[in-house]
C-alpha cells in the first residue's frame, strides 16, 4: 500500500516537473518576442523562470533519488561483496535521510526569517519558494526510511531464510 502511495506521489511530482517546465519554456518565449517584437520586457517573466525552477530542482531531486538516478561509482560498488555492498548500500541512505532532515530543519528556520520578505517583481513572500526545499527533501526522508527499512527486512528474511534451511 505504501508503495502504491508513494508512486501515486512520485507521478503528481513528475507532473508538475513536467507543468513547470512548460510554464518556464512558455514564460521565456513570451518573455523573448515582448523583449525583441515589442520592445517591451515582461516585469516578472525572469523572476517567475527562478522560482519556477528552484521548484523543479526540489521536486526533482526524490524522483531521481527514487529511480537511483543520481550518479554514482558503480564500479567500486560491483567490486565488493555482497555483505559490503548491503552495508555501502545501507549508510548512503542513511546519509540522505540525515542530509534530508538536516535541510528540513534549517530551512524552516531560514522560512521564518523570509516570511517577511516579498519578491520585488512578482510579490512573492520568498518563503514560498525555500517551501519547496521542504517539500522535496521531505520527500527524500521518506523514501529514505522506505528504502533503509526495505533493505534491512529484505536482509533479516533472507538471514532467517538462510538459517532455516
Amino acid at each position: 500500500m505504501l508503495d502504491r502511495l508513494l508512486a501515486a506521489v512520485n507521478r503528481i511530482f513528475e507532473g508538475l516537473i513536467a507543468v513547470l517546465f512548460f510554464a518556464i519554456v512558455i514564460v521565456g518565449g513570451l518573455q523573448v518576442f515582448n523583449r525583441f517584437v515589442l520592445n517591451q520586457s515582461l516585469s516578472w517573466g525572469e523572476e517567475f523562470m527562478v522560482y519556477a525552477n528552484v521548484w523543479m530542482i526540489f521536486l526533482a531531486i526524490p524522483v531521481a533519488y527514487n529511480r537511483g538516478s543520481h550518479i554514482g561509482m558503480n564500479l567500486f560498488v560491483k567490486g565488493l561483496t555482497a555483505r559490503a555492498q548491503f552495508g555501502l548500500g545501507l549508510a548512503v541512505d542513511l546519509l540522505w535521510l540525515v542530509l534530508a532532515t538536516v535541510i528540513v530543519v534549517y530551512t524552516f528556520v531560514v522560512m521564518g526569517v523570509a516570511s517577511n520578505q516579498t519578491s520585488p517583481a512578482m510579490g512573492l513572500r520568498i518563503d514560498r519558494v525555500y517551501l519547496s526545499l521542504v517539500v522535496g527533501w521531505s520527500y527524500v526522508a521518506l523514501l529514505a526510511v522506505r528504502k533503509i527499512a526495505g533493505a534491512i527486512l529484505l536482509r533479516s528474511g533472507q538471514a532467517a531464510g538462510g538459517a532455516a534451511c
